[in-house]
């Protein structure tokens, strides 16, 4: 439709493992060219959590470019924001690498949130360098996600990192600096979170992936694997939404509850599934979020290539949009969650 919204995509991953230093890049420049077998040699020898987080290991061995995304996003996309992935970098500043290459591709992100540990005593400098290297560098994220559960890829080094005094002084020169923070976490630390942001709310903060409810909807790693789990996983993970809403400092990207770890299991299956059975599963979910921290405070985001293992992009945007409609948003605030609140959060 010609008169459809334009999209601002708050949340996608770029990386190249041919020409980027990447975890799968030694894989990737070894065995490039035999892909079926690269993939066997990465899924013999990666952490069986990581598999499971992933899904499948293909969408992080194979390229993801601005061409890429735009292909799966089509002509609605106007702007875009790269969240770090991954890349491997020396400390206590290789990091801002990643920000210095992002600036060299054509069709590159407008918004550029960097990977930075808030601990580091190099912190300042870092952030500097950032800036320095790309003038699209709005913040940071520093993976925050830690289970206990053993089936569950933990993506910090330890729990209840944003409780060290080294964490929340990091935290707080962001706010200082006028930078953000994108809070990676899952659900049972989103009351650890709150404490965090309630504590400084100078900071901008938006929360990934709507707080990653592990096994929300089947079981994953572990866990979820009854109907009474499932139920408390959704309790908890609402009221600490609510709790994160009462700041209203705090923005919520409607992004990632495609990954494997929330538990829907589409990934599994032969082919994706369609908007309709998407806005059925999804839906409830994305209005909840929605409700709660209305529509001014939400932005949609893709997640590519993460969440492509289990759906196309066309049938997740769908699926946002008929819920919202279903609300009877109207269009200013149907324009707020497809790129208005982006575009504030980010300064695009």
């Amino acid at each position: 439709m010609s008169d459809a919204p334009d999209v601002v995509d708050a949340h996608i991953h770029l990386w190249d493992p041919f020409r980027t230093p990447r975890a799968s890049s030694p894989f990737v420049r070894a065995l490039g060219r035999h892909p079926a077998l690269m993939q066997r040699v990465v899924q013999r020898l990666s952490p069986p959590e990581a598999l499971a987080f992933l899904g499948n290991p293909r969408f992080v061995l194979n390229r993801y470019m601005p061409t890429e995304h735009r292909a799966r996003a089509g002509a609605r996309l106007r702007d875009y924001v790269h969240v770090e992935a991954g890349y491997v970098a020396l400390p206590p500043l290789g990091a801002a690498r990643e920000s210095r290459w992002l600036r060299t591709l054509r069709d590159g992100p407008r918004g550029v949130v960097g990977a930075a540990d808030l601990t580091s005593r190099f912190l300042p400098q870092l952030l500097d360098a950032h800036q320095r290297e790309h003038p699209g560098f709005r913040g940071v994220r520093d993976k925050l996600a830690f289970s206990e559960a053993p089936g569950v890829k933990s993506w910090a080094a330890a729990p209840a990192r944003c409780e060290r005094l080294a964490f929340r002084r990091g935290y707080a020169l962001l706010g200082e600096r006028g930078l953000s923070f994108d809070a990676f976490v899952y659900s049972p630390q989103l009351d650890e979170l709150a404490r965090l942001v309630e504590a400084h709310p100078e900071t901008p903060v938006v929360l990934c992936h709507l707080g990653t409810p592990v096994a929300l909807e089947g079981p994953f790693g572990g866990l979820g694997g009854t109907r009474a789990a499932r139920h408390e996983v959704a309790t908890r993970w609402r009221a600490g939404l609510q709790r994160l809403a009462a700041s209203p400092h705090v923005r919520v990207k409607l992004s990632g509850m495609l990954m494997p770890v929330v538990g829907f299991g589409f990934h599994t299956r032969p082919a994706p599934p369609s908007a309709s059975e998407l806005y059925e599963r999804l839906g409830p979910h994305l209005r909840f979020a929605l409700e709660t921290f209305g529509p001014e405070r939400c932005m949609f985001g893709s997640n590519f290539p993460i969440d492509a293992v289990s759906t196309t992009y066309d049938a997740l945007l769908e699926a946002l949009e008929r819920t919202m409609r279903d609300m009877a948003l109207d269009p200013d605030a149907q324009r707020a969650v497809l790129a208005d609140t982006a575009r504030r959060f980010y300064r695009l």
